[in-house]
């Protein structure tokens, strides 16, 4: 190959060697890389490791302490009140005080005629005590209530429990309902309406003192809506 002689005049710059410098554009031909993260990499927020640390942290936090729930304090607690089985436990006490009578009349007087309809009595009043055992033990620990400053919870069902929650930020009404026989024993339904579109009803059932309860539920609904309201700052 000849060899190119160039004539460089007068004033004109000696030829510099120009320094090839490599970089790597992005896909979609911005700038080069080095340009847009530091030497080590990319860091974007949430992936340092007191950050990762403090997320794992949060997410294994217990139900009674995690996010969210900070400054949430139990107002009430209760179950189905025994109150409600008042009158059937003493119509069941007054027929096996007759029927030990009976039954002492029976075979101490030596009434052989009368055994079998004693034994039959006996037989049946023994299951009316099996089957109020039953409904007592289902409807005692089978309902449980919880009230706090922030949510009422209703939890149901004795071997298969269900456990609901209503925000008392959006309670809408609360009233209850009573018997006149609940009334002469301070018992009662206490009936709690929201904006819920899943779940708008809970029943509070068999409490005792449901004004009482009724006011509770209302008093922190009301202050939980206030407290929001003054948190939210006019645009």
């Amino acid at each position: 190959m000849a060899n190119a002689n160039i004539n460089v005049g007068e004033g004109t710059p000696p030829f510099v060697p120009v320094q090839q410098i490599a970089t790597t554009t992005n896909i979609e031909g911005g700038p080069p890389a080095e340009m847009l993260y530091p030497p080590e990499g990319p860091d974007p927020a949430g992936t340092t490791p007191t950050d990762v640390a403090q997320m794992e942290q949060n997410s294994d936090a217990p139900a009674t302490t995690g996010p969210g729930i900070e400054g949430e304090e139990i107002a009430w607690e209760a179950r189905y009140s025994m109150k409600n089985f008042l009158g059937r436990i003493t119509v069941r006490g007054l027929l096996t005080i007759a029927w030990l009578v009976l039954a002492a009349e029976t075979w101490g007087n030596g009434h052989n005629d009368w055994a079998v309809g004693t034994i039959v009595l006996g037989v049946a009043l023994v299951v009316a005590w099996l089957a109020l055992g039953y409904r007592i033990l289902q409807a005692r620990f089978g309902h449980f209530y919880r009230l706090t400053n922030r949510r009422l919870f209703v939890s149901t069902g004795l071997i298969r429990r269900r456990r609901d929650q209503m925000e008392l930020l959006r309670v809408q009404d609360v009233f209850t309902r009573q018997t006149l026989v609940e009334r002469w024993l301070s018992l009662g339904t206490v009936v709690v309406v929201s904006s819920e579109k899943e779940l708008p009803t809970l029943y509070l059932a068999g409490v005792d003192d449901p004004k009482r309860v009724m006011d509770l539920v209302w008093h922190h609904a009301r202050s939980e809506r206030d407290h929001r309201s003054a948190n939210v700052h006019p645009v």
